[in-house]
């Protein structure tokens, strides 16, 4: 089974997605349709205090709308950090008996670009040899939130 996860990203005051989280669901859906999935789990909480809705929420209702079925889309709304994005996507899967075998994380370049190895965390979440990760993003950083 390949499993894709779209890392989030903060959404505004007002509840509505940046452009950098449109960008990231845009890739999903271009990934699908090229390559396709099996499963996609939309991975972010509410990280915004401003707000009381999920970034997982908000990509699915986005998916949807572009033709997506809520069906092949699972909800992780718990995630504060990439860290939590990958450990609770990880552990839901595993809680729905997914059998894995390539998870391929979705999110845009100027995720690479931080402090902190994104790669390294994603591999370390998957923790399974027999699971083969793909990195899925676009090649250039787009600054616009």
């Amino acid at each position: 089974m390949r499993l894709g996860i779209i890392l989030g990203y903060r959404l505004k005051d007002d509840g509505s997605m940046t452009k950098r989280l449109m960008r990231r669901c845009e890739l999903a859906i271009q990934y699908i349709n090229e390559f396709g999935l099996d499963k996609l789990i939309v991975s972010g909480g509410v990280a915004n205090e401003h707000t009381s809705v999920s970034e997982a929420k908000r990509m699915k209702d986005y998916l949807v709308a572009r033709g997506l079925d809520p069906d092949f889309i699972i909800e992780e709304d718990r995630s504060m950090t990439t860290r939590d994005n990958m450990e609770f996507s990880m552990q839901i899967a595993k809680e729905q008996g997914l059998d894995v075998n390539v998870v391929v994380v979705i999110t845009t370049v100027d995720h690479y670009l931080l402090s902190y190895n994104t790669v390294k965390i994603c591999k370390e979440y998957i923790n399974d040899k027999d699971i083969n990760m793909v990195l899925y993003t676009d090649t250039v950083d787009n600054p616009d939130e």
